[in-house]
Parts: C-alpha cells; sequence; structure tokens
C-alpha cells in the first residue's frame, strides 16, 4: 500500500494498458463541480488510454442549458466517452437520494454490461455507493474516490448533530465502502494517512492514492500584471453556508476596510438575497461587495482582475480530507489565498511556497495582523510566480490523472 499506486508495465498492444472504467459520480457534468473536475479529467485520463464511460446526475436547471449540454457532450463523445446523463432528484431529501442510487445502478449495471466495463469508479459519498452496489453486481473491482469525509462534513457544516442516526448510518456506510473498495483516490495527503491507518485498508494492502481537486493550468494561467495600489480586491468563489464561512469572510473584509479601500467579490450560484445575509451578519457594508454567477469557462479571465482569494472552513474533522477547488484556481491565477487553518494541505503548501496568510482565530485583532500580513505579501514582486508554482506541484491535472490511470491499470492487471 502506497500514496501512489505502482502499476505493473504493460505493452502498447496489451489491452489492459487500456482498461475499460465505469465512471459513476453524484455530480452533474453540467454544473460548475463537473465542468472543473470531472470533465477535464476524463479527458485526459482518455486520451491516455482509458476506456471511460461516464454517468452522472444532473440538476433539471442545468439540463434546460440546451447550449451546455450540447457543448458538454460533444466534448465528451469527442474523446469516445459514452455520457448517461440522469436526473437528479432533492426532495424529499432521503426518499430522492435512495431512488437515485436505485436509478444509478439500474443504469450502471446495464451499461456495464455494454461496455464489458473492468472496474467501476464510484465518486463521492452517494456515488460511491452506486458504484459499490453497480461493481457488486458486475462481479468487478471497485475504486472509491471520496471527496472528502462526508459525515463528518454534514456534522461540521451544521447540518447534523454528531452521533445523531443519520451521522451514524452514514458513518457505517463509510467504513464499508473504504473496506470493500479494491482502490481507495482521497484528497489530501493527510486524508491519505487517515485512511490508510483503518484497520480494513491495512489488512487488504488496498492501494491509496492522492488527487487533489485538480485545475486545468493550460486554462487558469497567472497574469502578469502588478496590482493596482486601490481598492484592494479581494474575491471568494464557490458554495456559500454550511461548511464555507461566509459571514466571517464579511466581518474579516470589514475589519481590513477600517484602514484601507477594498472590495470583496462573490462568485457564487447563491442568491444575492442569501448573500446579502450573510455578509450583513458579519458587519460588512453593502457598498463593499458584490455577488454574481461566473460560468466556468469566464472563471479564469475574472479571477485575473483580483489580488487575493479567500477561503474560510468551519474547524472539524472534515477539514483533513477536503480539497476546495477554489484554493487550486487561486493560485493558479496568482493570487494568494487567505484560510483559516488545517484545510487539506494547505497550510504546507503557504509554509513551502510563502502564498498566503494563515488566519488563526476569529477576532478583530487576528483579522488586522492578517491584513496587515497580506499587504507585506502583496507588494513582493515574486509572489504572483510563487503561487503559480504552488498550484503546478500540487494541483496540476496531469499528473493526478496519470496516478489514476496507473491505479486502473493495476487493477485491471490483477482481474485479468
Amino acid at each position: 500500500m502506497s500514496s501512489e499506486a505502482q502499476a505493473s508495465p504493460a505493452s502498447p498492444g496489451d489491452t489492459r494498458s487500456h482498461p475499460r472504467v465505469l465512471y459513476m459520480v453524484y455530480w452533474g457534468a453540467l454544473e460548475p463541480l463537473g465542468q472543473s473536475l470531472v470533465v477535464p479529467a476524463l479527458e485526459v485520463m482518455a486520451a491516455r488510454g482509458v476506456a471511460l464511460s461516464l454517468v452522472t446526475f444532473e440538476k433539471p436547471a442545468d439540463l434546460r442549458l440546451e447550449s451546455l449540454v450540447r457543448a458538454t457532450s460533444e466534448r465528451l463523445r469527442g474523446r469516445g466517452i459514452p455520457w448517461v446523463p440522469l436526473h437528479y432528484h432533492k426532495k424529499p431529501r432521503i426518499p430522492a437520494t435512495l431512488f437515485d442510487v436505485v436509478n444509478g445502478w439500474r443504469t450502471g449495471v446495464s451499461l456495464g454490461r455494454r461496455r464489458r466495463a473492468q472496474l467501476v469508479h464510484g465518486r463521492t459519498f452517494v456515488g460511491g455507493l452506486i458504484g459499490r452496489a453497480v461493481a457488486t453486481t458486475l462481479g468487478i473491482p471497485f475504486v472509491y474516490h471520496n471527496e472528502g469525509f462526508y459525515p463528518d462534513e454534514m456534522v461540521d457544516g451544521g447540518f447534523w448533530a454528531e452521533g445523531s442516526p443519520m451521522h451514524r448510518v452514514t458513518r457505517s456506510l463509510e467504513q464499508r465502502l473504504y473496506g470493500g473498495a479494491d482502490g481507495l483516490i482521497v484528497l489530501s495527503s493527510r486524508a491519505a494517512r487517515r485512511v490508510e491507518d483503518l484497520p480494513s485498508v491495512r489488512r487488504r494492502g488496498t492501494p491509496v492514492i492522492v488527487v487533489p481537486s485538480c485545475v486545468d493550468l493550460q486554462r487558469f494561467v497567472s497574469g502578469a500584471a502588478s496590482r493596482r495600489a486601490s481598492p484592494l480586491r479581494l474575491v471568494y468563489s464557490g458554495s456559500v453556508g454550511g461548511r464555507y464561512e461566509l459571514d466571517r469572510i464579511g466581518r474579516f473584509v470589514a475589519v481590513l476596510a477600517e484602514r484601507t479601500p477594498v472590495r470583496l467579490a462573490v462568485l457564487t450560484r447563491e442568491p444575492r438575497e442569501i448573500v446579502a445575509g450573510m455578509l450583513a451578519a458579519g458587519g460588512l457594508p453593502e457598498a463593499l461587495w458584490e455577488s454574481g454567477f461566473v460560468p466556468h469557462p469566464d472563471m479564469p479571465a475574472r479571477l485575473a482582475t483580483e489580488d487575493a482569494g479567500l477561503v474560510f472552513l468551519a474547524r472539524g474533522t472534515s477539514e483533513v480530507g477536503c480539497s476546495p477547488t477554489k484554493i487550486g484556481e487561486y493560485w493558479a491565477c496568482g493570487l494568494p489565498v487567505i484560510t483559516t487553518p488545517g484545510i487539506s494541505d494547505t497550510d504546507e503548501l503557504i509554509e513551502r511556497f510563502h502564498c498566503g496568510v494563515i488566519v488563526p482565530e476569529h477576532t478583530d485583532a487576528a483579522y488586522r495582523r492578517a491584513g496587515a500580513d497580506l499587504q507585506d505579501l502583496l507588494a513582493d514582486s515574486g509572489l504572483r510566480a510563487r503561487c503559480r508554482a504552488a498550484a503546478e506541484a500540487h494541483y496540476a491535472l496531469e499528473p493526478a490523472c496519470d496516478r489514476q490511470v496507473r491505479l486502473y491499470r493495476e487493477l485491471s492487471i490483477r482481474q485479468a
């Protein structure tokens, strides 16, 4: 067992060097996470010779975007990837999710048989449950891509109480996924150590690889321009609420505004009134922020107009296993990150590349110190290059895809 699975060499003519993989994820390929994390990765792995089939769960609003559906379908078809977009059902939550699980299992089994899949890749917690059921039915290996410690995320986000029935049930199911997987993918080195220590993983010698939330570095590029003198432009992108503490970001920006002109951009799909309520709770005047949704293809250009990116995450056991996509995108575009401690492998990378500021506690005094540290950092002419280097070292798409392809080939060889 190791953090990078080592596959036996295979000749170009060996069919085991071109494994047939059924890829199932409980996200939509049309939503921002799918556009940033799923579609680009599958394109790279298909170019490496993996025969992929994709099953996703799409939100109705996304399916109504005909141009996006057509463009995504053409991208995947261009790489020879059959795509089955199932409908995602949200309410009532438990029955809707159970329906999706059964529908995903039926679809996966049918598609896996038609495509003669050699293994199943189940991504996200629910995607893992579906993927394991499909793999068991087909009698082929199963790779669980955990995308964070889901039960703990629900507790840390305030959705469930620790030790509640839902928390206990999902923790039990999560342990079964780890124990039943033939290969495991996690988002950080810290998460890998936690998973590798599980008795069921140690006993089976299950290979564990680290694949952060990677960034297409050919699209997200660092600009050469130096920072404007005023105002200081800060950005937050992605989901708000739950573990993502936009109210505290609002307070942080409000404290900075006491000493320097500053403006915050919140790039999210959430309605403006929800953003406004959270920022108002932090004491940030409405004149100092803006919000709106930026489609993923336009995100690199939008980030290029900013000075630094923000990520404040609720402290808890789940932060070890996460990998916020926004951090890699900030760094790839040359922006330092202002973050709370303990998120994924971020602390280590900030120390190594001197590419961000860690806010140790939520007090006005700590915010003022972090603001001063940020100003010093932004005055450093080498900052943008170091941010880019951090992204290339940790968030690059191609090396992460190569690790997955090696894992696929290793499991296909074992299966042969």
